[in-house]
């Protein structure tokens, strides 16, 4: 058997008497394989040409890009990615070495934006911070805390100037009055409290107009009634969104928070009377398949 190269030396061979016994003239100094491609599996030769002595097989290495430090390189957010590895990793590293405790004092964690600068990226979304956060967290169960822990939450935790920082006591304004602002349901509502002889408008109505139930009137009365203040402060409400139960009890809310801005000794009897803590409780939402959210379809066997 013969190799693609010899064939094609022997066909430009042959080629060649043939021609300079017609009295043709043959171009001499030709690599053999290069006129004859069609008949060649084999890439014809390469001849270095410049002056420089090629590199491990490359003439030059200034059309090469360096190769990424990390895997994350080729990801859509590569700092992100990249913080998240280094996380698992210090966990895996000194998790052999130490104990795991379910309850241990965490570390103040700065905020979303705070945490979104400390990190050098334009933009965390929350579901990001979230497991940046719970990382951390997982990592504060370490004890003790290694050196290279401790510097991971200097750099994710606030500091003592930002822990101290607290929400600035409200006040009357000039007038005497107290605001607060109540939720319920889809309702959102927002109070005025001023001494006075006992009115309350709502929306611009009285409240036995706006409210036809007495269920709900009532409760507008309630933070007073466990207070002993009724008929001592007027109430000017704006109320929107949710029905009427819900806008009663956003008004409720936002009344017993008004009072404690006259009388902060108020809180706990308002606390004993679950007046100044928000009902979180919505309507549970319809299930696919189901008639509503809890109740099925009747089962019907064929």
């Amino acid at each position: 058997m013969f190799s693609t190269r010899t064939l094609a030396r022997t066909i430009v061979g042959s080629l060649s008497q043939s021609l300079q016994s017609s009295g043709r003239s043959v171009a001499k100094g030709l690599p053999p394989a290069i006129g004859v491609r069609f008949v060649s599996s084999e890439s014809p030769p390469t001849y270095v040409t410049s002056q420089e002595e090629p590199i491990n097989g490359y003439e030059s290495l200034s059309g090469f890009q360096l190769k990424p430090a990390s895997p994350s390189y080729f990801t859509t957010n590569p700092v992100y990615n990249e913080l998240i590895v280094n996380l698992d990793y210090t966990y895996r590293q000194h998790r052999p070495f130490s104990k795991v405790l379910k309850q241990t004092q965490r570390p103040n964690w700065l905020g979303k934006d705070a945490l979104t600068a400390a990190v050098g990226v334009k933009m965390l979304k929350t579901s990001q911070y979230r497991l940046v956060v719970s990382k951390l967290n997982q990592l504060a169960t370490l004890t003790p805390r290694p050196a290279s822990v401790e510097v991971l939450f200097s750099r994710f935790s606030k500091t003592d100037e930002q822990t101290v920082q607290k929400a600035k006591p409200k006040t009357v304004d000039h007038l005497g009055r107290a605001q607060a602002i109540g939720r319920r349901k889809e309702a959102s509502a927002s109070v005025y409290v001023v001494e006075g002889d006992g009115a309350i408008l709502i929306n611009g109505q009285d409240a036995s107009q706006y409210f036809n139930k007495s269920q709900d009137r009532n409760l507008l009365l309630k933070p007073f009634e466990v207070t002993d203040l009724l008929g001592k402060y007027n109430v000017w409400a704006l109320v929107k969104g949710g029905g009427t139960t819900g806008q009663a009890e956003a008004i409720s809310l936002a009344i017993a928070k008004a009072l404690l801005t006259h009388s902060p000794e108020l809180k706990p009897v308002l606390r004993k009377a679950d007046c100044i803590t928000r009902d979180m409780r919505v309507v549970e939402r319809k299930k696919p398949g189901q008639y509503k959210a809890r109740k099925k379809f009747q089962w019907v066997k064929r």
